[in-house]
């Protein structure tokens, strides 16, 4: 009975409940929209970072990792991961595992004509790549034939900027200098398949891949540096993670099991940076609505200050009285949410309609898409949010209530 006095209560001025529906609204539409692109993004950078080359795990020596995870940090070091199709053939047996290929990480020099750039390079499978679900970039010729060329027709893939630097395009031949794992130097003649882009500039000007047999005549070696593993689902990195670390606890050569966020520091980063945003927004938000639902229950309270009075002196409890006015603020988040999520859902539906392109973020070569990955607890969590938001808003008037005084009350003009 007593929500439902409340819920009549709003009534009484439409005009003011009105403007405290649209502020719930658009703060709740804004706290949502604002999570969605957030949410969006996270989903986008990762798949990136996944399905870019990283995979979601890597399986290589524990000495290999003294350097560090990253793709820079172990690109001098000698290939060490002996007997790696066994161990591929051992790891896609376990459950969870899409598919897993070699990798071979090395550094050189490449010369085309007068020109020289130092080169980052990463040798592949290409069957293997496409089973892992993953893709690369082409921004012209075509990609590494799946099986293993003849010796004196390797072929390579020139990310933009080294290709760029090398003055080099598809069909040309460029030379690749590297240190072979016994220290000497080795050069090859490499055919130019195509150009591709890693999506990160940084990268794309020195970047380079070739097949994993390549790499071994390059580098005078049958090992790998290490497996690259993509699984069926994402949110099971972990215990595919430990499971792998469990099968493989009793090899010879100890390996070490390093996931893709290890691997991608910067996604932490970036993910640190936009949860601060959100925070930062959603509190200003949260601030401004509050600030304006409070001081609409405070004159709701001085224009009824006689009617409660009145109430106090029949035998109206105080507490109910206070019940009431959190009723009432409760009524409004319960609206104002309904509504903030229906202007929500058609916001984000034109937007994600229209595919909009945004600049490329720093760093970046490729524009994003702007969209919104908004999911169904999140209605849920934002609505709870701002209940919560309008019960503490709905505090000072609660308070003057409980401090009325009958005969003041009834004199109040």
């Amino acid at each position: 009975m007593l929500a439902l006095i409340a819920l009549r209560n709003l009534s009484r001025n439409r005009r003011r409940t009105a403007l405290s529906l649209l502020v719930i609204t658009f703060g709740t539409a804004g706290v949502l929209l604002t999570l969605g692109f957030i949410r969006y993004s996270f989903a986008g950078l990762s798949d990136a970072i996944i399905h870019g080359g990283l995979g979601h795990l890597e399986i290589a020596p524990a000495a290999s990792l003294a350097q560090g995870a990253g793709l820079m940090d172990r690109s001098g070091a000698p290939p060490a991961l002996a007997d790696w199709r066994i161990l591929r053939d051992r790891v896609e047996s376990r459950p969870g595992v899409l598919a897993a290929g070699a990798a071979i990480q090395f550094a050189g020099v490449a010369t085309h004509g007068d020109r020289t750039g130092a080169v980052l390079g990463v040798a592949i499978e290409p069957e293997r790549v496409r089973r892992m679900g993953m893709s690369v970039k082409l921004r012209g010729g075509e990609g590494l034939p799946d099986e293993p060329t003849a010796t004196g027709d390797d072929r390579v893939l020139l990310a933009l900027g080294l290709a760029q630097t090398l003055g080099a395009a598809p069909g040309d031949v460029i030379t690749v200098m590297s240190t072979t794992v016994d220290g000497t130097l080795n050069a090859l003649d490499l055919t130019v398949a195509g150009i591709f882009t890693s999506g990160f500039q940084d990268l794309d000007g020195r970047l380079m891949q070739v097949h994993v047999e390549t790499a071994g005549r390059l580098l005078a070696t049958s090992h790998a540096s290490s497996l690259i593993v993509t699984l069926t689902d994402t949110g099971a990195t972990a215990a595919v993670a430990a499971d792998l670390e469990s099968v493989l606890s009793s090899n010879p050569v100890p390996l070490a099991v390093v996931d893709w966020e290890t691997r991608a520091p910067f996604y932490r980063q970036v993910r640190g940076l936009y949860i601060g945003i959100f925070v930062f927004l959603g509190s200003i938000i949260g601030v401004l609505v509050g600030l304006s639902i409070s001081n609409t229950l405070q004159m709701s309270v001085m224009e009824r200050v006689r009617e409660f009075g009145t109430l106090l002196a029949i035998g109206t409890r105080r507490s109910q009285l206070a019940g009431l006015m959190t009723l009432e603020a409760l009524w409004l988040a319960a609206l104002g949410s309904l509504a903030g999520t229906l202007v929500t859902v058609a916001v984000a539906f034109l937007i994600n309609m229209l595919q909009i392109e945004m600049p490329p973020p720093p760093a970046a070569v490729d524009p994003i898409t702007l969209s919104l990955l908004i999911q169904p607890l999140d209605f849920v969590w934002v609505a709870i949010f701002m209940a919560a938001l309008l019960a503490v808003a709905a505090v000072p008037p609660m308070l003057r209530i409980l401090r009325l005084e009958v005969v003041e009350a009834l004199g109040h003009v």
